[in-house]
Parts: C-alpha cells; structure tokens; sequence
C-alpha cells in the first residue's frame, strides 16, 4: 500500500494572535470528551465543542465505513474529507465567542489521521493543500487556540480505554484497525508538538493516565502563566 513520503517538519516556535480558545488534543480513547467536560465546569461560562456528534448520521455512517476497511480508498477518503471541512466549519464559527470554547479535539490533527487513512497519493496530495490552506486562514483570520492540550500514552492504556468505553464500531472492528491504531500512537505526540510549533500555539503535554482532577489544575496554572505573559 503505497504511502506519501511526506516528512514531518521540526520549525521553530512563532507567535500568533490567539482566539479565545483551547483545543485537547490526543490519541482516540485518551480523555479528551472528560477533559473537556472538567475544564468547562471550571471555566464558567464556556462552551464546549465536542468530536462527535451523535446526532450526525453522515458523520456516523462514514466513521463506521472508514473501520470496516472494505473500501478504504472510498470511504477513508471521504471521511477525512467530512472531518476536515467540518473541523473548520466548527472552529472558525466558535473559536471567537465571548465566553471561552474547549475543543474536543481540532482540525490541527486532521493531517495525521488523514496521512493513515487515505491510501491514494493523489488524493492525499489534494488533501494536503486542502489542509495546509485551511489552517493558514485559521490561524491568520481567527488565531490559534490560547493552549493546546496533547493527552499522551502508551498501547496498554490505549486497548484499556478503548474497551472500557465499548463503541461497537471500534470494537466489532479493532483487529481490522489494529496497525492503524498503533501507527496514528506512535506518531501523535511528536506529530502535535510540531504542529504547534509550526503554527504558533502554546502546547502542553499530559499524561493521559493521571486523575483529571491533576490535569485541569495543571491546565489552570499553565493558562495563568501564559495570561501573566502576555500581559507583560
């Protein structure tokens, strides 16, 4: 299965103006939803944006589609192609409002996913400039998110979430997904940590495993910090 040669890139970090926003980020099953739902009770008001919606049956229907593998060139195509242009839809229309948005995830992370789903290089080739197009008006006409918030882990706590949560369209087809899984982990956090770097965002690593609890009062103090900064 032919892939794009496609190198991540190492950049510098670079200031941007900032939206009033902060994305969590991470690996699928590592805590986004119950990070953002903590971090929203904390920040009142705020409002939340979450990944899934189950009120989407085209989102649903594509996701489903995309795990069967039947017809990845179809639909993991397409499904990337939903999500990119649906991200954008969601983070340019709430990433300025008066009150805080926390995004379960952002249209920054779409690329990775997009680079193991979509097995035709042309395809992905337009993906890309779609992509890279797409994140450049973001960040110029609406800013970057205040902090974005990488969830990291190892494979033990991933197959431990991902069964404790129980979605049958990642279960009935995990063994179909299997290296999928393991490539979009080996590559998530390095990957975000660039991608931040590139595009100008404050980052912050966490440990997936920790109690939430710890997480958003590591959130709070380094949202303090960077308050205090731009202040100066």
């Amino acid at each position: 299965m032919q892939k794009s040669n496609k190198q991540v890139k190492t950049p510098e970090f670079k200031k941007n103006r900032l939206s009033n926003s902060i994305v969590i980020g991470g690996m699928i099953a590592f805590g986004k939803s119950t990070l953002a739902q903590a971090l929203h009770e904390t920040y009142k008001p705020s409002n939340v944006v979450y990944e899934m919606n189950d009120d989407d049956q085209l989102m649903n229907l594509l996701l489903a589609k995309m795990y069967e593998r039947e017809n990845n060139v179809l639909f993991g195509s397409l499904f990337q192609l939903y999500f990119v242009l649906n991200r954008f839809s969601n983070y340019k229309n709430n990433c300025n409002q008066k009150d805080l948005t926390i995004f379960d995830r952002s249209i920054f992370e779409d690329w990775l996913f997009a680079h193991a789903n979509i097995d035709k290089p042309s395809v992905f080739s337009y993906y890309d400039g779609l992509w890279q197009g797409i994140c450049k008006e973001l960040v110029y006409e609406h800013g970057v998110p205040k902090l974005y918030i990488i969830l990291d882990g190892d494979w033990e706590l991933f197959k431990e979430r991902i069964y404790k949560r129980n979605r049958a369209v990642e279960i009935e087809n995990f063994d179909k997904n299997e290296t999928y899984f393991k490539r979009l982990l080996e590559l998530y956090t390095s990957y975000m940590t660039n991608v931040c770097k590139d595009f100008g965002i404050n980052y912050l690593v966490l440990d997936a495993r920790q109690p939430v609890e710890v997480s958003v009062a590591t959130v709070q103090k380094k949202l303090q910090e960077l308050a205090d900064e731009q202040a100066k």
